[in-house]
Formats: C-alpha cells, structure tokens, sequence
C-alpha cells in the first residue's frame, strides 16, 4: 500500500490504495520516521476497509458473494471462479501475481477445456482483480491478467443449419407436452433473442399494437450491475405467434432455465443435431436479418449490440441464403 523512497536527503512515503482519503505523500528526515508514519496509515486503513482480500482466493469468495450476485451471467461465471479460487493459483497474494502465473494457468486449462473457453474465463478474472484493486483496496499496482494471450481463439460460430434442420427440430419440439418449449425456440429464430431475455419476457414488455418489444436486461460484468431498456420492433412473425397465445399475463414462456435448457437439448438429439446450441439460435436469426434486406442498424436495435463488430460476428451471411 506504501511506497518509500529516497527523496533529497530526506525519505518520502507514497500511500497508492485508490479509496484512501487523507494525505498520499509525506517527507521525513529519517527512513524510521518514514515507516512508522505508513505503518500508522496501513493501521487506519484497515479499519476504514475491513477484510482487504490478501490471496486471489479471499478476492474470487469476496466477488462471488457480492458483486456477482447482481450479475445477469452470475451462473455461468460462478463455477470457473470456484474451480480457480480451489487451484494453486488461488493461494497467491494479489501483490504477488504476474502474468507468469496466470501463463501457467492458462497452459494448465488448455489441456482440459478449449481456448475460447480460457478465453472466457480470463475475461471474468480480468474483471476481478480490477475490482478488487479498486473497490476492496487490495495491494495490486497493474492487473497481469490483462496482458495475458490465448492462442488458438476463434471468432464466433457459424452454425451450419438448413430448412430441414429446422423442420425436425421444430417437429420434436411439437411433440412434448409442454407447448412452451415449440415456442420459446420460434421466438429466438424469429427475433434472435437471447434464451434469457426470451425467459424473462412478460406480456407487459409487448404492444402488439405499435408493434415494440421492451427488454430490461443488465449490463454485463464490464460494465457494472445497473440495467439498460432497449425497445425493439416487433417482427411479423412473432406478432403472429404472440397473436396464436390464448393467455396473455404474466410470463410469455412459462418454464424454467432448467426446464427450458432441458428440453431443447433432448429435441434436438431426436433431431440428430448434437452439435447445436440454443444461443446459435441467435446467430442464425442475426443472419436470417442481413437476407431480408435489413442494414446493420436495424439489425443492432433487434440484437441489442452495441459495437457493430460484435454484431458481424453474429452474422454469418451463407445462413440468409
């Protein structure tokens, strides 16, 4: 947290912790004077911000019982933290990481998971010790997993699916009992809708009239907790779908992430397409958009992308023919 050196032929202390209120520098005469005046500050300090996390593990419990909870991916980021937080990589004091270690744990997962999939969890991390450094006070003078590459990541899938694809998975969808499940697929290709804002949609965020949509969703990680509104234009097909639904309060789709993650899966096995995922679903109705003659602006207020380069990677333009 303090920094003392050599100044004129005196000893100047620098105090670096970001949330610190008081003063950040001070000049002794003697290097003694100097250390006793930051030991007092460190003291101070710690009772203004109690529980300062020492090892990247105490950060990653800290992040997962606080600001994680507000995250609208909070479960799919929860299990790499923990994985990480139980290796050997958690046992390091946050002053002491580099990108060395995190080149070893890179190294370590490429060998049991895939590079898009390090990739991905280097970004939670990235997020991570920037908050702890600047929201918990933690001793980190530059974030080493920002600097870190991952060879061998690609850009975004493009899945391949035809016209018969999409008949046999339609028609095992139409086969269970639970109608939800035909339309919680329809409604992604027809809006290229996130499986989430889809399970969070309730007939209040429609006006079938002028033809809207009104999702709230939260920002992701990067951005911080708070939650933005987007208003999207309703596609015609599905206005006509919504129309078909006898019961319009509440939830739209009524079924559980589980439920719903359950049922597509086991569709589209029958379907033999193993290798699809419901998020492609997005990427092919993104797709579908360039074919019917939409600009990229058009296509950003469905999607909801803000940065035009992450809306062509979720457009693959062989899928719209």
């Amino acid at each position: 947290m303090a920094t003392i050196r050599r100044s004129g032929s005196g000893w100047q202390v620098l105090i670096r912790r970001k949330n610190y209120v008081g003063p950040r520098s001070r000049t002794f005469l003697s290097k003694d004077l100097a250390q006793s005046w930051a030991n007092a500050v460190e003291e101070r300090t710690k009772k203004v911000f109690p529980n300062i996390p020492f090892t990247l593990r105490e950060a990653i419990n800290d992040y997962i019982n606080g600001p994680l909870l507000l995250h609208r991916s909070a479960e799919n980021e929860k299990y790499p933290l923990r994985v990480t937080a139980e290796s050997w990589l958690g046992d390091i004091p946050l002053s002491d990481l580099r990108i060395k270690h995190f080149a070893v744990w890179r190294d370590e997962r490429l060998l049991k998971v895939k590079p898009n999939t390090v990739m991905r969890e280097l970004r939670i991390l990235r997020v991570l010790i920037d908050w702890a450094r600047d929201e918990r006070g933690a001793e980190i003078k530059d974030n080493p997993a920002r600097h870190l590459r991952v060879r061998g990541t690609g850009d975004a899938r493009a899945p391949f699916f035809t016209d018969q694809d999409e008949k046999r998975l339609l028609h095992e969808l139409s086969q269970m009992s639970n109608k939800n499940h035909l339309r919680l697929t329809k409604l992604a290709l027809f809006t290229g809708f996130r499986r989430s804002e889809l399970l969070s949609l309730n007939w209040r965020n429609i006006d079938l009239h002028k033809e809207k949509i009104y999702i709230q969703r939260k920002e992701c990680a990067a951005r911080g907790s708070s939650s933005s509104m987007r208003i999207v234009p309703l596609p015609h097909k599905a206005k006509d779908l919504l129309r078909s639904f006898k019961n319009k309060e509440g939830k739209i789709i009524n079924l559980t992430k589980g439920s719903a993650r359950n049922g597509f899966d086991k569709a589209k096995k029958k379907a033999d397409l193993n290798n699809l995922r419901f998020h492609d679903l997005r990427h092919i109705a993104i797709s579908r958009m360039w074919g019917y003659g939409m600009n990229a602006l058009e296509i950003s207020a469905c999607s909801g992308h803000r940065d035009i380069k992450m809306l062509m990677r979720y457009s693959h333009y062989f899928l719209s023919t």
